[in-house]
């Protein structure tokens, strides 16, 4: 048997130059983001991993993901720590044992896609074998990835709290802020047009599930 999921294929950009202690910590953090949200997942050459989810959720999570490695510094590069991600979406073998040995068109365009952007500037990619969802969501992932490349940690901070269901007035108590600081954080990472652009891909995630 056979259905609809999102895989996603990723790596850590320049781990080998990330301090011991700041990699050690986004790896932590990763698997709790993982135990969170009660995907499957495995990691594999140290910095990078499979995971795979259902489709309506994976842009969120990528997004998740990546704005908790913004968060930590990369002292090797003099920025901000980041995530490579390629998701893909299609059929997946059902009873996966192992994500190394899954198989599916959705692990096929995740891999294919990861070695793909591992080329270029590219770090959020999304592929899947609808065409008439396929440019939307190419475009999508091109806008998240335009906007999360230029977060501070200070706003990556903020959006990873939103991204979890807070209202900014509970951010601001939890992070001990003002309100209009986190709303000028919030607006400085553009987190309006990452939550629309969540919004869509929801409603293009539809198709392939219908």
């Amino acid at each position: 048997m056979e259905s609809n999921k999102a895989v996603l294929t990723a790596d850590i950009v320049n781990s080998s130059l990330m301090e011991g202690k700041d990699l050690n910590d986004l790896i932590v953090m990763i698997r709790s983001e993982f135990k969170k949200a009660k995907v499957a997942s495995e990691f594999y050459r140290g910095d990078s991993f499979h995971l795979l989810t259902d489709v309506k959720d994976a842009f969120k999570m990528a997004l998740s993901l990546r704005v908790l490695a913004r968060q930590i510094p990369n002292a090797g590069t003099g920025e901000n720590a980041d995530i490579r991600i390629a998701i893909g979406l299609g059929k997946v073998q059902d009873g996966i044992k192992s994500m190394a040995l899954g198989k599916g068109e959705a692990f096929l365009l995740s891999g294919r896609e990861l070695d793909a952007i591992s080329k270029s500037s590219v770090r959020l990619s999304i592929r899947c074998s609808d065409d008439k969802i396929g440019a939307g969501m190419e475009a999508l992932a091109l806008l998240a990835d335009m906007i999360l490349k230029e977060l501070s940690i200070k706003q990556a901070e903020v959006v990873s709290e939103l991204l979890m269901g807070y209202t900014q007035m509970e951010v601001a108590l939890k992070l001990k802020k003002s309100q209009s600081t986190i709303n000028k954080l919030a607006q400085a990472g553009k987190w309006s047009q990452l939550e629309k652009a969540s919004q869509i891909y929801r409603k293009l995630a539809n198709y392939i599930l219908d």
